[in-house]
């Protein structure tokens, strides 16, 4: 059968990687840091007798003490990972990442060569690979719980999708990352990742993606998490993880829902079965199971978790929270696209629809008013599957929204390393202190702006392929005489507008800025607002960036996507250069740029930043979008108020009824004990005086029940 036959080799290899890493270079490394430590400790130690005799024995702790701060970031300090002031990256660490790199290389190439087999093969595409079960997790009398993976031609974009991005990902961290004190343990945990990410887009049925839908959140959870010693990213790494199993619980309701009705996890087997239950159950069953992409793909109102997760290292947001994890989601939707519009009533994907197109536009306002550079390409990613979801509401197939998730991964993935090789050159997070950096980096510059007018929807490039085809979708279905297509149409249009604006505010604001050249695009250092001085990353990053900028801008010239993706069926695919209502689209874009442009990047000041200070209302409109709408405030406000509260009444009740009842028995039954205790004396009199008493005590009563009686004639 050819390079299919062996697709479980590609979750194999990074999950070997991660064994080879955890079990034996990280102990290697460990081993050899803690040598270095006491060579160093010795040498600390040896020093002159006065320096001995002041330190009055607490050298070595002072020493350790030293050591420790060293592994720390300083507090409030930016994400720039470890870098030139860690030094170099110790062997054992850098051979950790060179397994990761290479592991995930390798999965790549058996991702190509499958994706080439199925562009050859009608069949294959039709069919796909037969679904491969590693063993059966238990029986229950007729049911069976397999655990089982299959290849088609949906899994095979992810594979590309997956393991391209996780490569470059891999590669770009070796320098982004260089001398971190975690360096190994960065790349044990993007093993994990990478490894979940393919578990679940491998799945056979839902309970393995099920499995690798909670492993990603796992990953996830650790990932941002990495700098555990700063102050923020423990608690974003817990918002993130607690956040999503809001809609996992969901998620897993769904899942049960259609394995009652059904007797099956299986995919194949749920798109057949389902269209023999009854249909208002099954579209229960599904709106449940979308609650879990809600929660995945960071959708209103389960989003809050995603910019906060920024608090990562800046590979990890674009790999988890950019390219792949976050489109979990979508790909759940398009996986269960057939049940969705078979089966389940039209109310389910317009639920899915609505929630995108609302999240979009919600998104895009918060996007126009952040300084952090990462921040407004987490709200620009929210905005983004939104625009995904749109797709998969609207069209007949599911190809329109895992088109827009196939391009989207690239130049998104793209802006994220390229602000990581901004952060990793200024050290700062704030667009406010950069500016100009487009002569000092060029490189980044370059591909960044690609990146920027793919994800604005400029023609020609792959952001406009696949995003226009959504908003022109969406028009063509309210024409076909669904109102809310109408509706999902002005969501998907204005936000084009709006995306367009804050992405050129972030490229003007970093890159160029008033009076540089290029139209203010090309800045340079009478544009800089920052401190430190900035410098092109090394090839180890801007290698994956050159690498993604090929697709970013050409990915959406796969025309034949849409027969592939829909297992080889003839998909009419019309471009949107020759569709009327496109050019309505690209409008918004280029007034979204000019505004832009106007406002920081000419010479002089057209239209100042500041403008809605003048106007009835403007400013707080801006304290309302920069603070989030209150969603964090409202949160955490529902939580202490009903969550905790409702928590101190059972505490309450737990304290005083349950632990009452105990301790008040327990209390009786020593009180009794106490008692009687006071019999024991170990004196023989006291004990005969008990046995005497007990026998007049005896006597009475015998008294009573025989004598009396009698003495009165009964």
């Amino acid at each position: 059968m050819g390079p299919v036959q062996w697709f479980l080799v590609i979750p194999a290899l990074p999950l070997a990687a991660f064994l080879i890493m955890l079990g034996v270079t990280r102990p290697l490394e460990l081993r050899a840091k803690r040598r270095q430590e006491r060579v160093a400790v010795g040498a600390h130690g040896a020093g002159t007798d006065e320096a001995a005799t002041s330190s009055s024995g607490s050298t070595s702790s002072h020493g350790h003490e030293d050591r420790e701060v060293d592994h720390l970031p300083a507090a409030g300090a930016d994400d720039h990972g470890g870098h030139e002031e860690h030094g170099p990256t110790p062997f054992w660490a850098s051979v950790s990442g060179w397994i990761g790199v290479l592991a995930v290389f390798a999965a790549f190439c058996l991702s190509i060569a499958i994706f080439i087999q199925f562009l050859g093969d009608a069949t294959l595409q039709k069919h796909g690979y037969s679904p491969q079960a590693l063993y059966t997790w238990f029986n229950a009398g007729p049911l069976q719980y397999p655990i089982q993976f299959r290849v088609d031609t949906l899994t095979v974009v992810m594979l590309l999708v997956v393991t391209s991005v996780s490569m470059l990902v891999h590669l770009y961290s070796i320098g982004y990352m260089r001398g971190d004190p975690g360096f190994s343990r960065f790349y044990i945990e993007l093993g994990i990742f990478t490894l979940s990410m393919l578990i679940l887009v491998l799945a056979a049925n839902l309970l393995v993606i099920y499995i690798g839908w909670e492993l990603v959140g796992l990953s996830s959870y650790l990932l941002v998490g990495f700098w555990y010693q700063r102050t923020d990213p423990p608690p974003a790494a817990l918002k993130a993880f607690v956040t999503t199993r809001f809609g996992d619980f969901g998620f897993m309701i769904g899942i049960l829902l259609l394995f009652t009705a059904t007797g099956t996890f299986n995919f194949l087997q749920l798109n057949t079965a389902t269209t023999h239950v009854n249909q208002f159950y099954i579209t229960v069953a599904m709106i449940l199971v979308f609650c879990g992409a809600v929660g995945k793909s960071a959708q209103f109102p389960l989003h809050v978790w995603l910019p906060d997760a920024m608090e990562g290292p800046t590979p990890v947001s674009a790999l988890i929270h950019a390219a792949t994890m976050v489109a979990a989601g979508v790909y759940l939707v398009a996986r269960l696209f057939p049940i969705y519009a078979a089966a389940a009533g039209p109310q389910s994907l317009m639920v899915v629809g609505f929630v995108g197109g609302f999240t979009a536009l919600f998104a895009a306002t918060i996007a126009l008013v952040q300084n952090d550079i990462k921040r407004v390409l987490a709200y620009s990613t929210i905005s983004q599957l939104g625009y995904m979801f749109v797709g998969l509401a609207v069209a007949d197939t599911n190809t329109v929204g895992m088109f827009h998730l196939y391009t989207h991964a690239f130049f998104k993935a793209l802006l994220f390393l390229g602000s990581g090789s901004v952060i990793h050159a200024v050290a700062n997070q704030d667009m406010r202190k950069m500016g100009g950096l487009a002569k000092r980096m060029p490189i980044t510059a370059i591909t960044f702006l690609l990146a920027t007018l793919s994800i604005v929807g400029f023609p020609g490039f792959a952001g406009f392929f696949s995003k226009d085809l959504i908003i022109s979708t969406a028009f063509d279905y309210g024409a076909a005489g669904h109102v809310e297509g109408y509706i999902l149409y002005g969501l998907t249009l204005f936000t084009a507008f709006l995306t367009a604006f804050y992405m050129l505010r972030l490229y003007y604001l970093t890159f160029g800025g008033r009076g540089a050249s290029w139209l203010g695009l090309r800045g340079g250092d009478e544009q800089f607002r920052g401190e430190q001085r900035a410098h092109e990353s090394p090839w180890t990053m801007t290698v994956p960036l050159l690498v993604l900028a090929v697709p970013a801008v050409l990915a959406g010239y796969w025309f034949c996507f849409f027969t592939f993706v829909n297992n080889g069926a003839t998909v009419s695919f019309v471009n949107p250069l020759q569709v009327g209502n496109t050019y309505i689209g690209v409008a918004a874009g280029l007034l979204g740029i000019l505004l832009a442009g106007l406002m920081y990047g000419t010479r002089r000041v057209v239209i100042s930043p500041q403008w809605y200070t003048h106007v009835p209302g403007g400013a707080a409109v801006y304290t309302l979008v920069s603070r989030k709408y209150y969603l964090d405030e409202l949160y955490a406000w529902l939580i202490r108020t009903f969550i905790l509260g409702i928590s101190s009444v059972f505490v309450w009740f737990d304290l005083h009824v349950i632990d009452g009842l105990v301790n008040g028995s327990a209390s009786f039954v020593r009180g009794v004990g106490r008692i009687t205790s006071r019999s024991e004396t170990g004196q023989v009199q006291n004990y005969a005086a008990a046995i005497f008493g007990g026998a007049v005590i005896i006597a009475i009563a015998l008294f009573l029940a025989v004598a009396y009686p009698l003495l009165n004639g009964k």
